[in-house]
């Protein structure tokens, strides 16, 4: 018997299974954040509808946009640049539908409970969750422009293929990060998230850039380009994959990727400190694990 009346072994046993070592506590993570992200990538070929949906619906978008420009004569490195914004739009609609909202949901389904319980914070829960939105739309994103591609004749000049991909890796990882902040703002705010979330699309897409130079929206665009990924990401994008619209650019090409570098920091150690906010709350009183009415 130990000095606290518990026998060893079984003092032993519980020591083993709470202190974990470092090395454990990575492979665990690791096997949470594979275990969130693999229904998000490969879930969709369960279901072929879902997938018919999936890619379809988006290049409608796309092609509504391109038969607007041409019907107003635009230059054909428009339509170039409103395809590759159409590719980027599918990650920033995953973050605010699929990522933002996803604790609410799993909340309303009563899976929350399961993941404050479990031995693993909820860090790799939503790492998991955005690694896998992130792949699964990356799919979407590349029918897009290969569709782009062939019923519109988009041509492509990139001369700095590295720099391109940084811009993306850059511009989606700062995007799911603010993903997660709103991951528990959504949890938090109850039934005004799906206000936020009709607050945070469309009106967003336009103040990032997507359709129109963030230049022309003149102080709002400043303001964009500092607070919102997909401002920088659009802008630098369309600057390295169309040349022709370099001139276009807000600000250079370096600066906007040291720009989505800040973002992507800021906002991975905001949501730290709101997924830990929410673990508190919820093991302490349970309020964030009620069903909202």
């Amino acid at each position: 018997m130990s000095a606290a009346g518990v026998p060893k072994d079984l003092h032993a046993r519980i020591y083993a299974e709470t202190e974990w070592s470092l090395s454990h506590k990575l492979r665990h993570a690791a096997q949470s954040v594979v275990g969130r992200a693999y229904p998000r990538i490969f879930g969709m070929s369960r279901e072929p509808s879902w997938l018919f949906f999936d890619l379809v619906f988006p290049t409608l978008g796309m092609c509504s946009f391109v038969f607007l420009l041409r019907s107003r004569g635009a230059d054909e490195a428009w339509i170039s640049a409103t395809i590759l914004a159409s590719a980027l739009l599918t990650f920033w609609t995953s973050v605010i539908w699929m990522m933002a909202g996803q604790f609410r949901w799993e909340r309303d389904s009563g899976n929350m409970t399961l993941y404050i319980t479990a031995p693993v914070g909820l860090g790799s829960i939503a790492l998991g969750m955005a690694v896998g939105g992130a792949v699964g739309m990356a799919f979407r994103a590349g029918i897009i422009i290969l569709g782009g591609s062939l019923l519109f004749g988009a041509q492509y000049e990139i001369r700095e293929p590295l720099l391109l991909a940084l811009t993306m890796l850059l511009g989606i990882a700062a995007m799911y990060a603010l993903g997660v902040c709103l991951a528990a703002v959504f949890l938090v705010s109850g039934r005004e998230a799906d206000h936020l979330g009709d607050l945070l699309n469309e009106p967003m897409q336009l103040l990032g850039g997507l359709f129109a130079p963030v230049r022309s929206l003149g102080i709002f665009g400043l303001l964009a380009i500092g607070i919102l990924p997909l401002a920088p990401a659009a802008d630098a994008m369309r600057q390295l994959a169309v040349p022709q619209l370099a001139a276009s650019g807000l600000l250079p090409v370096p600066v906007e990727l040291g720009i989505l570098a800040v973002m992507f920091v800021v906002f991975s150690l905001l949501s730290h400190f709101s997924l830990a906010f929410i673990e508190r709350r919820g093991r302490a009183d349970g309020k964030l694990l009620t069903r909202a009415d």
